[in-house]
Order: structure tokens, then sequence, then C-alpha cells
């Protein structure tokens, strides 16, 4: 009869078994439930608990980084660095996992995913293949240049809220704060492993650089979100009048049942020469002072383009939790196919309304609220 401890050196194969056949499976489970608890938590860049939770991710992967090339160059003078090593593999991709998430969530706050599609499917990648990224993760400069991907988005994310503005020129001045605290990353990091650094530096230097120009292109033609910006309310209304409380109240013909998240109809009936309302309200983090612009443009259907129409712009100041409320008013407009776009100076959107202005008879039967 096998013994008791025969029966219990057995049970850590049976495990290891477990845990080999089952792996990606329970890896994919962990992440779909860490992309879940990240879009209930995770919910605006200026509150303490967000940046707690994407700086401790950053933590992780840095210490991840330095105990597997630690590991590697010490691995035959050090069982328990080894070890580490070997759990570090596994933290690696999960805090890679865990920020690029909440990037996802707070990048796609801020604008229009198709207006900024490059930029979002970098992140996707980033994050939808980390579990295929295992292999490469061994590789030291794999393993820097998605460091510096993360790094670049949580600064670029963070800065805005502490200087409280935006702008092209804050976008550049907080990149070169990407790049220098990454340098002292690698430099710490080169402390553990000096042979790999030296013969990686070139490469990744090449992939760093790459990757912020990169990352300029795209901001500079407007293909990254206004963040920290984010949209909370936008729609096409009948009347909007200021109360003495401070509220708006807004008259609108309420969208179809079907059109779930939509309260004003995307098409508006017009009577007469009755004017078009568009109602917005920015959310903003707190001390953040900028101006948004709504761009009120009409489809040509002879040329198949948007042209512009009418641009008014006006301040907005951040910290209110229902985001910062304004309104345009535009009198003189044609039947047809019509939006308005909430954008920045630059000229980056981060809210649209798609609408069609068709004549009415009569007056459309109105509901009312207040915001």
């Amino acid at each position: 009869m096998p013994s008791d401890a025969a029966e219990q050196n057995s049970a850590p194969p049976r495990r290891r078994l477990f845990f080999a056949r089952y792996e990606k499976r329970l890896s994919i489970f962990a992440f779909a439930l860490g992309f879940l608890w990240d879009s209930l938590t995770l919910t605006s860049i200026d509150r303490l608990f967000d940046n707690i939770a994407l700086l401790s991710y950053l933590v992780i992967a840095f210490a991840s980084i330095a105990l597997i090339n630690a590991s590697r160059v010490r691995d035959s003078e050090n069982p328990l660095l080894r070890r580490g090593g070997a759990f570090a593999r596994v933290l690696l991709p999960f805090s890679f996992g865990g920020l690029f998430s909440g990037f996802l969530i707070f990048y796609s706050k801020s604008g229009p995913v198709l207006s900024s599609a490059p930029f979002f499917l970098f992140l996707l990648a980033l994050f939808l293949g980390n579990e295929f990224f295992r292999r490469q993760y061994q590789r030291f400069v794999f393993q820097m240049s998605v460091f510096f991907a993360a790094l670049f988005s949580y600064v670029e994310l963070v800065v805005p809220v502490l200087v409280g503005r935006i702008g092209g020129t804050l976008f550049f001045v907080s990149g070169i704060t990407a790049l220098v605290l990454f340098f002292l990353v690698f430099a710490t990091i080169s402390r553990f492993s000096r042979e790999e650094a030296k013969q990686s530096a070139f490469s990744l230097w090449t992939v760093v650089i790459g990757m912020f120009i990169a990352f300029n292109f795209l901001y500079f033609n407007n293909m990254i979100p206004p963040i920290p910006l984010s949209l909370k309310e936008i729609g096409i209304y009948h009347n909007v009048e200021r109360t003495k409380s401070g509220e708006y109240r807004l008259s609108f013909e309420e969208a179809p049942w079907y059109r779930f998240g939509q309260e004003t109809n995307a098409v508006f009936h017009r009577s007469g020469n009755e004017p078009i309302f568009a109602f917005s309200s920015v959310f903003a983090p707190s001390r953040l002072l900028t101006e948004v612009v709504h761009r009120w443009s009409y489809f040509d259907e002879q040329k198949q383009t948007w042209v512009d129409s009418t641009i008014v712009t006006f301040p907005i100041s951040g910290g209110r939790e229902g985001g910062f409320r304004g309104y345009s008013k535009k009198g003189a407009i044609s039947p047809g196919k019509w939006r308005v776009d909430v954008q920045t100076l630059r000229g980056q959107t981060i809210g649209r309304f798609v609408f069609e202005v068709v004549p009415a008879l009569e007056a459309p039967k109105l509901a009312e609220t207040t915001f």
C-alpha cells in the first residue's frame, strides 16, 4: 500500500498538470474578470483610488522586469531569486493587462472610438494580445517597450489633471517627462542586468523613440482622445432655458425605445423658423480650465461630405460630477442631415450627435427634463 508521504509527493505533479492543462482558460477568465473589475471601479482619473490602482500596476510591472532579469544573471547563485523570477513571469502579464484595460476604459470615455481608431487599436492589441505575449515577455527589449507604452499612457492621463490644463504643448512636455522617467527605470534595471541592458540599449531606445514620435504624430493629427475630458451628455432640443436655481430646463422629442442610452430623438421635427438647440455636458477634473467648441455641420448630398456651418466656443471649468453644461443655438437651418461635434480648440472630438431636420406641419409632442 502507498504511504501517506507518497500520496503527498504525488499531489504537486497533479496540481501542476491541472494548471498546465487549464492555464490558458483560467488566464482568460482572470483577465475578463479583471477587465470587468476595472470597468466597475475605475471611474475618473482625478480620483485617488484610480491613481493608486494604476500606479500599483506600474510598480508591479517595474518590479517584475527587475526580478526577471536579475534572476537570469544570478540564476545559479540564489534559489530564492530564481523562484522570485518565476513568480514575476506570471505577475508581469497580469500587471500589463490591468494597465491597458484601465487605459482602454479612460481613453474610450474621452472621444468617439472611430476618431481615434489607430490609438485604440494599439491599446486593444496590447490588452487582448497580452496572453499571447508570454514568450515575448522573456525578451528584455519587449518587456521595456511595453512598459514605456504603459508609462507614457499614464503620464499623459495624469499630468493634465495635476496642472489643470490641456493642449499640444502640455502633451509634448508630458511625453518628455515619460521619457525621463523611463530613462531612470532603465538605469535602475541596468544595475541588476548590466550585460543584457548594454546589449539591448540601442534596439530598445530605437523602439522607444519611435513610439514617442508615433504617439505625437497621432496626437497632433487628432487621433488620440482629448484626455481627461469626457462627454456626459449631448442632444438636440427644441428649447433650453436656465432656471433661477441654476438648472437647465430642456424641451425635446423623446428617442424611440430601441435607442438605448439616447434621450433625444435623432429626427428633429422643425415647425416654421423654430431654432434648434444643442446641449452638452463635458466632464473635466477639478481645477481644469479650458474651452470647448460646438461645431455645427451639414451633409452635402452632392459632394458626399460634411460642411461646417456654425462654430460656437465657450469656456468650461472642471470639478462638477455631472460635467460642465453648455449649449449653442442655431436659427438658420435647412432640412437634411446635420451633426454637432463637441471638440477642443485643437479640433479633437469629445463627442458627437448626428440628426436629421424634417419640416413639421404641426408641433411635435415634447417632453421636459432638468439638468
